[in-house]
């Protein structure tokens, strides 16, 4: 999936340069783990350190340095946020980026020729989602971004209260459920149905506005709000709103993140399937598409790439490999996706688990 924009520029500005990359994972639930990721980080600090001891003066230093410009920037009390992970790449020339990142499954520490970019792609999902929360009297619409929901515009229906023909007095005699007629009830139900209807409207069409494109679109709230505001909105836009039941106006927080997160992960997951069959048939088609490690490295030579997605498998046995195929692929603006080995078997019967969309078919080999 898309990276943040400040990211990709990172890593393609710092590919040659020797980085300190470093992984937290969440705290865990269990008290008594929640410091775990302190040793793992000693223990990845130490064995770079141990790697380094026959190497020049220079990249040893430059590596302690990277390491103290870590630390500096770990979260307060020397510890991740207990619902996110933690990401820091440090550079020789003192350039350093930091952030929170969910679910990241382990702590790691890597030094080497530019950032370690995979586990951050093995949990990417899209970094924007339009957000729509709504029920009977209010609606908020928000964007989230990265790791933070952004307000954009509220809405509110009409306040009504004792709306009738008594207008707050005292009934005429024979103003009773029996007689002909909507009663104070009634009527003040209808009006506050109207309002309804007026703000979902009014929602519906900012819908559309507000959204960029190719966002997803996430609708939570009230049955039939949601049902209502789904059912009217055009189809293009349609077509990328999911509605999601967590989603109510009383999500809030780490909850809030847990459900967005939950949803664009599972979107993730459905476009790298589809994309995966939509690549094969375009490498026994017409060429446009390839499989296997090799094939994917001439269409990076050649600078045909478009489009990368590899398997976690591919990753866990040649890392290096692929960090490089994936580093160059950043560099020639291709679109990237890892395949967590979560997400099933969809890349198994890939040659190398490696699958390259082409901006122009390769020379026969």
């Amino acid at each position: 999936m898309r990276l943040p924009d400040d990211l990709v520029r990172f890593v393609r500005d710092h590919r040659d340069l020797p980085t300190l990359s470093v992984y937290v994972e969440a705290s865990p639930a269990d008290p008594a783990q929640r410091h775990a990721w302190q040793a793992k980080l000693r223990k990845g600090s130490n064995d770079i350190r141990h790697a380094l001891a026959r190497a020049d003066r220079s990249e040893r230093d430059a590596f302690e340095r990277c390491a103290t410009a870590v630390l500096d920037r770990l979260p307060q009390e020397d510890a991740p946020p207990s619902t996110m992970g933690w990401v820091c790449f440090a550079t020789a020339n003192g350039e350093t980026v930091a952030r929170e990142i969910p679910d990241i499954r382990e702590t790691s520490a890597h030094w080497g020729v530019g950032p370690q970019i995979v586990p951050y792609l093995l949990v990417a999902t899209d970094t924007h989602a339009l957000i729509v929360q709504a029920d009977r009297g209010h609606a908020r619409i928000g964007r989230w971004e990265g790791e933070h929901l952004v307000a954009l515009e509220q809405f509110e229906s009409e306040q009504v209260h004792g709306i009738g023909p008594t207008m707050g007095r005292p009934a005429k005699a024979g103003f009773h459920s029996g007689t002909r007629g909507a009663t104070g009830a009634d009527e003040e139900q209808r009006i506050k149905q109207d309002a309804t209807e007026k703000m979902l409207a009014q929602v519906r069409h900012r819908i559309p506005v507000l959204a960029q494109p190719n966002e997803p679109i996430l609708i939570g709230g009230t049955t039939d709000a949601t049902t209502a505001l789904l059912a009217e909105l055009p189809a293009p836009v349609r077509e990328r709103t999911r509605v999601v039941p967590g989603l109510t106006l009383a999500t809030h927080g780490g909850d809030l993140a847990s459900v967005i997160h939950k949803t664009l992960h599972a979107d993730a997951a459905q476009w790298r399937k589809q994309r995966v069959e939509s690549l094969r048939g375009l490498a026994r088609a017409n060429g446009k598409a390839v499989e296997g490690l090799h094939r994917a490295q001439t269409a990076a030579q050649m600078g045909a790439l478009a489009e990368l997605i590899f398997s976690e498998s591919a990753w866990r046995q040649q890392p290096e490999v692929i960090e490089q195929l994936v580093h160059r692929a950043m560099l020639e603006g291709a679109m990237v996706a890892a395949h967590p080995k979560g997400d099933g078997a969809v890349l198994e019967s890939v040659p190398d688990g490696i699958l390259a969309g082409l901006r122009f078919p390769l020379p026969n080999p």
